[in-house]
């Protein structure tokens, strides 16, 4: 089945309305949000027509919403097209390999940095997972732990490193996303990231190292399961 006719078997396009001066942003935002909720099925081929089609847009913005989403991970180019990425086992392993290495460098660098203000900000993105929970909210909750690991890598200060973590965003967002809707697994995940959060204030790398280590095992653990 095409991208256009997942989308209009379970929902009605016109329902949405597209501020035309930011379209490409928003575009990619509703693609992102529909993929990673699985409305747009792993592995289908999506393309600037159907995009431009289905919300009444230029192709111009549709094609610019697919680059963001490839330069993010989400979206792959491929002989015949670009497709939606197909997650397996593998990939989940591979992505958290490199995830750790990259995340372990991002957090060193964030302790150096670390400011009263840094550190709030921190603690700003763990207040809005605990409300998401409060409210059941899985969207919610995934976009603020994404959010919170995403503002420790901008406050490394290494431009090139928060480049290379963003190419991943697609993917992790996608696992977090899946991991979300197992909403019996949210306050293990949320004292985990209070840990780590703990050892950013305390400006104890080791201990962070460690931190992280355990979430990131624990979310693969969670990830593996969900996607089996």
């Amino acid at each position: 089945m095409g991208i256009a006719s997942q989308l209009r078997a379970g929902l009605q396009a016109s329902t949405f309305t597209l501020d035309r001066a930011s379209l490409k942003d928003q575009t990619a935002s509703l693609l992102r949000e529909w993929i990673v909720s699985g409305r747009i099925a792993a592995g289908s081929k999506i393309t600037e027509r159907d995009i431009a089609e289905l919300l009444h847009i230029s192709r111009m913005p549709a094609r610019d919403a697919l680059m963001d989403l490839e330069r993010q991970g989400l979206v792959v180019n491929k002989p015949g097209g670009r497709y939606v990425i197909r997650l397996g086992e593998a990939e989940i392993r591979q992505l958290y390999q490199l995830r750790l290495a990259l995340e372990k460098l991002a957090l060193e660098l964030a302790i150096y940095n670390a400011s009263a203000e840094n550190i709030s900000a921190v603690e700003s993105k763990l207040i809005e997972m605990r409300r998401a929970i409060a409210e059941g909210d899985p969207s919610r909750y995934s976009a603020s732990d994404l959010a919170m690991h995403a503002l420790v890598w901008q406050q490394a200060g290494n431009p090139y490193l928060v480049n290379m973590l963003h190419s991943m965003i697609g993917p992790i967002f996608m696992v977090i996303a899946t991991q979300a809707r197992l909403v019996e697994d949210w306050q293990e995940s949320l004292r985990l990231h209070a840990q780590l959060l703990e050892t950013i204030s305390n400006r104890d790398v080791p201990a962070a190292h460690r931190s992280l280590e355990a979430h990131l095992q624990h979310s693969l653990d969670l990830a593996l399961s969900a996607f089996r």
